[in-house]
């Protein structure tokens, strides 16, 4: 395969995992890829940990059989030439009556359109954003700052913000936010804030990009961009301003606030459908497929609870980290509906 050079400065470890030049050369091994990807290294040597692991799920997900379907392509033919046959047969004899029950759906739709306009303007001014289990969804608020959802999450803020206090919502789950700062140079207001209330915290930024994460009473909050100010007020307040790079856990039950290992940019790794498992124990992935995905999972083995992985792996859904950790812990998953039993293989 003829290699065609490239940048690869911004690749991570989902970039590589990718790459049709990459995965020729892990699963056709030949001296010239070789040494094509030795210079690669040496040439990207801060690219050697993704290339590894991109190495490493790709020869594993390599190994499943493929899908070959239970159909021969004659019967397949006849199948969808007999689909043909019915429905042009139900075109012929219920053409008529289908353009009446068109013109009854849309006169039913105008209603429910009118009813849900009325619904709107009872919310008392208050607008609302909620994804499913493993979806994710990009919301731009009216100051054009923007906030990503993860699964299993909700963010509401009032729907005109005030031009005189500052810009304010409410998040349940986690989100990514990128604020635009709208302070003019050389003046700052209360009102050019913004707040996030999670919890009971108040988190107030400028311009600022930073994740939080909040689940089972405990509030993560990464900051990648910016400044960020941290608020509890009330019974063991505190007041915590944070600078990029920085991770701060929040236990509300212990009313503590305490620095993290992992990094702030490992936290924001779910935007880009990834899953940075440094510092992550096992109990910790399978608390993150409850929460983002809705499973309810049994541990038959609790020994397991406490091991750690490490590596960032692709997760644009929840089989891509049940591989994972099937894989490199030897592990038995049974499933029924949406619920899992994990053990020991």
């Amino acid at each position: 395969m003829e290699h065609q050079h490239q940048d690869y400065t911004q690749y991570t470890t989902t970039t590589f995992f990718n790459d049709e030049q990459f995965i020729h050369h892990i699963l056709k091994w030949d001296d010239v890829a070789i040494a094509y990807w030795e210079q690669l290294s040496g040439q990207y040597p801060d690219k050697r940990v993704a290339m590894e692991e991109a190495r490493t799920w790709i020869l594993l997900l390599n190994r499943q059989p493929a899908y070959h379907p239970g159909t021969d392509k004659s019967r397949l033919w006849k199948k969808i030439a007999d689909d043909i046959a019915v429905d042009e047969h139900r075109q012929q004899h219920y053409y008529r009556p289908l353009k009446l029950v068109a013109k009854w759906t849309a006169a039913a739709a105008a209603v429910l359109l009118f009813m849900v306009a009325i619904r709107e303007m009872a919310t008392h001014g208050e607008k609302s954003f909620s994804t499913a289990f493993g979806k994710h969804e990009q919301v731009i608020l009216p100051d054009e700052s923007m906030v990503t959802l993860n699964g299993n999450s909700a963010i509401h803020y009032a729907r005109s913000w005030k031009t005189d206090k500052p810009r304010e919502i409410w998040l349940n789950g986690e989100a990514y936010f990128e604020v635009k700062h709208v302070a003019i140079k050389n003046r700052l207001q209360q009102s050019d804030s913004f707040q996030v209330h999670v919890s009971d915290l108040s988190l107030t930024v400028l311009g600022t990009k930073f994740n939080v994460r909040n689940r089972r009473g405990i509030t993560e909050i990464s900051l990648l961009e910016g400044s960020l100010r941290i608020e509890k007020k009330g019974a063991g307040a505190f007041v915590k301003i944070l600078r990029p790079g920085d991770a701060f856990m929040y236990d509300s039950s212990k009313q503590m606030l305490t620095a993290m290992e992992r990094k702030a940019p490992a936290n924001k790794a779910w935007t880009a459908n990834e899953l940075d498992l440094d510092g992550y124990t096992l109990q910790e992935i399978l608390d993150v497929l409850e929460d983002n995905y809705g499973y309810q999972i049994t541990l038959a083995t609790p020994a397991l609870a406490q091991k750690r992985l490490t590596g960032t792996v692709p997760a644009a859904n929840a089989n891509d980290i049940l591989f994972v950790i099937r894989k490199v812990f030897n592990l038995k998953i049974s499933q029924q509906a949406n619920h899992l039993t994990i053990s020991q293989n």
